[in-house]
């Protein structure tokens, strides 16, 4: 199962990606617990061979990990070894992935997947079993409520291709789960900043203009509105936000399964 996967990372899916070479001494590692570090990571790695780089991917502005990084090692051997002896080795509760990294140039635009109307009880593995299926996991992360620790129903998947992400688009968009209240929603994640950016705000003038200009991307789901003018209703509500997506339902403060208004 292993060495399938290395070997669709050599090979292309197209002419132009014949002509891009694996670095042999460069390793991609999945699954590194959020708050390791490169040297924790290195003590591991530093085990096999001659480390000569170790870099764990974060967000720039947070410093938040992403759960992957790189590692490079001086030989083509030592990092052959690296793969046979640690890929799949447990640490702090995960089971890390080494394997080689793909090369520069390799479509991974679009691979990152927002993913929403999940059961409450979902959890990572049902993740990868879910989506696994359409190719090489990278990455997910089931985000969980600050408070009480459970599943938002919320959670962020990212695929070693973009194509992959788009088959799980296809394939997983729309459908109805078991325990779940609303059909699945997937998406890039990329579109879903996008159009969450165009809901900020929305009541300033200047960026309700500017949402009418582009037109908004269908939206699908339950969408809060908080700190509404007073002169907005359920008459004129519509209105205002009926040309954006249809709208099945409303009502005021946290009764919206309770007592919703039908339009």
């Amino acid at each position: 199962m292993m060495s399938s996967s290395n070997n669709n990372n050599g090979a292309g899916d197209n002419n132009q990606s014949q002509h891009l070479q694996i670095d042999k001494t460069k390793l991609i590692v999945n699954y590194i617990p959020q708050f390791s570090t490169e040297e924790d990571i290195g003590q591991i790695f530093k085990q096999v061979g001659k480390v000569e780089s170790i870099k764990i991917m974060r967000d720039f502005k947070t410093g938040y990990s992403y759960g992957f990084g790189f590692v490079k090692y001086s030989t083509a051997e030592e990092a052959a070894k690296a793969i046979e002896v640690i890929n799949g080795m447990s640490y702090r509760n995960k089971r890390l992935k080494v394997s080689y990294s793909r090369p520069p140039g390799t479509d991974m635009r679009d691979s990152n997947l927002y993913v929403t109307n999940l059961p409450k009880d979902i959890t990572e593995q049902d993740i990868d079993q879910m989506f696994g299926q359409y190719g090489e996991i990278v990455q997910r992360t089931v985000l969980k409520d600050k408070i009480s620790g459970m599943p938002r129903g919320v959670a962020f998947v990212r695929y070693s291709k973009g194509e992959e992400a788009q088959n799980a688009i296809a394939n997983l968009d729309g459908k109805m789960l078991e325990k779940a209240i609303f059909p699945l929603s997937v998406r890039v994640a990329e579109d879903h900043g996008r159009q969450k950016a165009q809901y900020i705000d929305i009541w300033n003038p200047f960026m309700y203009n500017r949402v009418l200009s582009l037109g908004m991307l269908p939206f699908r789901g339950i969408m809060p509105f908080r700190d509404m003018p007073m002169n907005v209703s359920r008459g004129n509500f519509p209105n205002r936000f009926g040309r954006f997506s249809n709208i099945r339902n409303m009502a005021a403060g946290d009764s919206f399964l309770q007592s919703p208004f039908y339009f």
